[in-house]
């Protein structure tokens, strides 16, 4: 083990010496290559761009899904993507087919960072909770409630007012304030941890968003469509 240490150093140290960069390990998939029986994960295993890509989109889903509140429509959108992929590679694959898929759902994991909550009524009254995520601290969001296109609640008040970025205090609390208005955020998650309700309780400060006597404080549910990348 000591001469292959030294061996690797002196190859590091010519590379160095001729100005040549040295070698970078290669990003492996996400799965034991040994075991690949399905003729998709045999061409990804085949291709050392496909094995990276792999690693790549599974190294994305991971940090997208730790991020986003809505864990379960995302996890949907990730399988149906991978059944109409090993579908489609039922008995043959074209490497080149799934190299673009693979790219399509990268792009589209590398730009995930939006969601959307929902609270209905038996009126037309529809309230819509949008939420940017900054980092696992923090995420922007937006509240509109209209009915039937008239809009009587909007937080922010107009697109060129500051964005509400609210601040997580606990995996179950996050809180956001601006003068008078403050609004306190509450996560209702089952036993897999995910979160099934959100709760949004706004201060008597927040009217100033609001017409009439509606207002912010509400109990949201998960809105979210999302469509895989090859669909």
């Amino acid at each position: 083990m000591m001469v292959r240490i030294a061996g690797l150093g002196l190859l590091a140290s010519l590379l160095a010496w001729f100005g040549l960069p040295a070698a970078t390990p290669l990003q492996s998939a996400s799965f034991d290559c040994a075991s690949a029986r399905h003729p998709l994960e045999k061409t990804i295993c085949a291709s050392p761009k496909l094995s990276a890509l792999d690693g790549e989109v599974a190294a994305l889903y991971k940090a997208r899904l730790a991020q986003l509140f809505d864990k379960a429509s995302f996890r949907s959108q990730q399988r149906d993507w991978q059944q109409i992929l090993r579908a489609r590679c039922a008995k043959s694959c074209d490497a080149s087919a799934v190299e673009t898929d693979y790219r399509q759902q990268r792009d589209l994991l590398d730009a995930f960072d939006r969601e959307t909550w929902e609270a209905s009524y038996k009126t037309a009254d529809v309230a819509t909770l949008t939420i940017t995520h900054i980092d696992g601290n923090a995420f922007d969001f937006a509240l509109v409630r209209d009915r039937d296109g008239e809009t009587l609640c909007r937080l922010p008040a107009n697109d060129g007012e500051a964005g509400a970025v609210a601040t997580r205090a606990s995996p179950a609390k996050a809180s956001w304030s601006a003068g008078a208005c403050r609004i306190d955020f509450s996560f209702t998650r089952d036993r897999t941890g995910h979160v099934t309700r959100l709760d949004t309780n706004a201060s008597a400060g927040c009217k100033r968003y609001c017409r009439g006597n509606y207002g912010l404080s509400d109990n949201f549910l998960p809105a979210n469509n999302w469509v895989a990348g090859n669909q």
